[in-house]
């Protein structure tokens, strides 16, 4: 039988090419696969968020929230809404994912009765606060309060605030429910924000808030009362710096 030398050389050469080719593919998916692997169980890197809320049972109603906890944390925002609000609006101001991204554990709840949460009766405000924060294991708590939500985290930042951090009231409802002489003597890191054209909080956040020892105030230009709907930006940044502060 007479070979074709020639077309023998020709089929290898390409034969070489191909194993080249494939070989580099390999390296790259496996390689790329691994790496991915190690970044993912960095203990560094965060959890990825559940993207449904979660629900607990908070005095036999249910309570929904959003739960953004990184690998470690030596702290966790608790972020309460508005009247006209809710957890969501936390998620898609970017709030969650701020805090998140700067290695803090971020929990948005619905509060009894608002968005997807379950009315509650026969539990105070206070009780309600303190009994989620138990459920869902949070030390070294920082509550965040806008408006409405002042009704919820005056009473606990009063009666024990040895079970906070600190408290980010953002012109917080409730306000004169407590002397003058009471915000003089409150020992806590404290973080009031209001807005410039808020004109029903705005004297009262400036004259009991800014009366408590520990108070860094912060005013958003032109804001309106829900300031950090106006500047997310500058409502992160501050935010992220007064968290830095907290030991």
């Amino acid at each position: 039988m007479i070979m074709d030398f020639k077309n023998v050389q020709i089929n290898r050469t390409f034969l070489y090419i191909a194993l080249f080719f494939f070989t580099g593919f390999l390296i790259v998916y496996f390689g790329g696969s691994f790496s991915e692997e190690r970044a993912f169980d960095t203990p560094d890197m965060p959890i990825t968020p559940n993207q449904g809320p979660l629900h607990i049972d908070v005095s036999g109603s249910k309570v929904a929230y959003y739960d953004y906890s990184p690998a470690s944390s030596h702290l966790t925002v608790l972020l309460l809404h508005g009247m006209r609000f809710s957890k969501e609006n936390w998620k898609t101001l970017g709030t969650l994912d701020t805090l998140l991204q700067n290695g803090y554990r971020a929990i948005a709840v619905d509060l009894p009765g608002y968005g997807d949460s379950e009315p509650m009766l026969g539990l105070s405000h206070e009780q309600f606060i303190r009994q989620f924060i138990a459920k869902v294991d949070s030390e070294s708590t920082v509550i965040v309060s806008p408006s409405m939500s002042g009704e919820f985290a005056i009473p606990v930042v009063f009666s024990e605030p040895a079970i906070l951090a600190g408290w980010v009231p953002v012109a917080p409802v409730s306000i004169t429910s407590h002397k003058l002489s009471e915000y003089q003597a409150l020992q806590l890191p404290v973080l009031a924000v209001y807005g410039e054209n808020d004109n029903q909080f705005r004297k009262q956040v400036e004259e009991y808030l800014g009366a408590i020892p520990q108070v860094t105030l912060k005013m958003i230009p032109e804001g309106s009362h829900p300031c950090y709907l106006d500047n997310p930006d500058l409502w992160h940044e501050n935010l992220i710096k007064f968290l830095s502060g907290i030991k």
